[in-house]
């Protein structure tokens, strides 16, 4: 059971939403996860303390660190559908690869789904995409991460396989 109250902590970390949830109705909780009563009251204890809102800014803001230093050009481009399209791709890729450069490239993947599937972007969307997603493939080759290489590896690289 401690591996579902570290697994459930660590969810709603990760997720305004979730919290938002189970401050309404903390049976979310059971639903999702093998609590004790003890983990159960103490879940929702962090989820109501006031200090649980700067937890999900930092854990955003840690998110958003590669993206802001690898796509500044995309990001600015994004506009006002940046936290939109965020949200999407937190909500889809909940788990964050480490490797800025892999994060940033699976954040460009996923804006570019978007746009295959007709969501519609600023004019300079498509361009700031398309450049920068070349100097992360580039970066990415240089950085001799070869077996995440979208480059080398003609696999689809949103999986992202562990190195053996």
């Amino acid at each position: 059971m401690l591996v579902d109250f570290q697994q459930a902590l660590a969810d709603l970390v990760s997720s305004p939403d979730l919290c938002n949830q189970v401050r309404h109705d903390s049976e979310v909780l059971w639903k999702r996860y093998d609590l004790t009563d003890r983990e159960m009251r103490r879940l929702e204890q962090i989820v109501n303390h006031p200090g649980m809102e700067c937890n999900c800014m930092l854990y955003r803001a840690n998110r958003l660190a590669p993206l802001a230093l690898n796509l500044p050009g995309l990001l600015k481009a994004l506009g006002p559908d940046l936290r939109g399209v965020l949200d999407g791709f937190w909500l889809k890729h909940s788990n964050t690869d480490v490797h800025f450069y892999l994060e940033s490239y699976r954040f460009c993947e996923f804006v570019q789904d978007e746009i295959g599937r007709g969501r519609a972007f600023g004019a300079n969307v498509v361009a700031a995409l398309e450049r920068e997603m070349t100097i992360l493939a580039q970066r990415l080759e240089v950085s001799h991460t070869e077996i995440y290489s979208p480059l080398r590896n003609s696999k689809d690289s949103r999986d992202f396989p562990s190195p053996e």
